[in-house]
């Protein structure tokens, strides 16, 4: 035998080997084709490294309707990579699309199946994390920098508003001169206060094969900006900036406070607004 192919010949047999005896689950994953690496990095607060959307809603009155200090835009540098290079593409031709998937974290008390009277794993779980998609409450933008003219490179920023349901000031009928009541209060609005997953998905045509990348970060959606450790009372705006077109930009110092977990305090804020604690079984209790 030539000795020329044996460890070639031991390479493939040990590699066989492997590869009987990994699960079907791990083996499903492995991966040996081009993908995109994706990194993002939030700004609005580079200490906790957190993306912050301010809801402007009223701690001190949940059925309040009017519109209060808020900032609806999550801010967050972006860089895509292709074999450790940046793409570049002409203006009008395609370059990476960018999705954006939301889902919110939220915690639900684990109570028993009325029907089968499972719903815990065990005694020890009061509380688990479920999470919900609400990407149709968020709108993702894609800022890709220029390094010339008519050309585009895959590093930029990407901005994430919230779009989903706010209170509104109120409002006169022109006709009869009656007060409008907007249909959306503090307390309704609370529901999406939460911290949330934002998972950056990437994709791009190379020849005849997509390859793919992905990201994740956090944003924190808040009602109001806290003051230090206290949950319920809302910090006034650091600093307002009165933009072109008139309207205010408000700027707050630290939106969290003193917090440093998203996840308790938007549990505490939608217990001030009166939003429910949810409730339900366990999916994977035994039955």
């Amino acid at each position: 035998m030539n000795h020329k192919y044996i460890s070639v010949a031991a390479a493939i047999l040990m590699l066989g080997v492997i590869l009987s005896a990994t699960p079907l689950a791990y083996a499903q994953t492995l991966s040996f084709g081009p993908k995109l690496d994706v990194v993002t990095i939030p700004q609005d607060d580079q200490i906790l490294k957190k993306g912050i959307i301010v809801l402007g809603l009223n701690p001190a009155n949940p059925l309040d309707t009017a519109k209060h200090p808020r900032d609806l835009l999550s801010q967050h540098k972006i860089i895509v990579t292709y074999n450790g290079q940046t793409l570049t593409w002409a203006v009008g031709t395609a370059g990476p699309t960018i999705a954006c998937n939301v889902l919110e974290k939220d915690k639900v008390n684990v109570v028993a199946d009325p029907k089968t009277g499972q719903g815990k794993q065990g005694i020890y779980e009061n509380l688990m994390t479920v999470t919900k998609d609400v990407s149709d409450k968020f709108v993702c933008k894609i800022r890709w920098k220029s390094p010339a003219t008519g050309v585009l490179e895959s590093v930029g920023v990407l901005d994430v508003y919230y779009v989903g349901p706010l209170p509104a000031a109120m409002q006169t009928n022109s006709v009869t001169g009656a007060t409008i009541k907007p249909a959306v209060t503090s307390r309704d609005a609370g529901v999406w206060v939460a911290d949330n997953i934002l998972v950056v998905e990437a994709f791009f045509t190379v020849g005849r094969t997509v390859v793919f990348g992905s990201d994740i970060q956090d944003i924190c959606v808040l009602g109001w900006p806290v003051f230090g450790g206290v949950p319920n009372v809302a910090a006034n705006p650091t600093w307002i900036i009165t933009k072109p077109d008139g309207t205010p930009h408000w700027i707050f110092m630290n939106a969290m406070g003193t917090f440093v977990s998203c996840d308790d305090l938007a549990l505490a804020q939608r217990a001030i607004l009166g939003v429910p604690l949810g409730t339900g079984p366990d999916p994977l209790a035994p039955v």
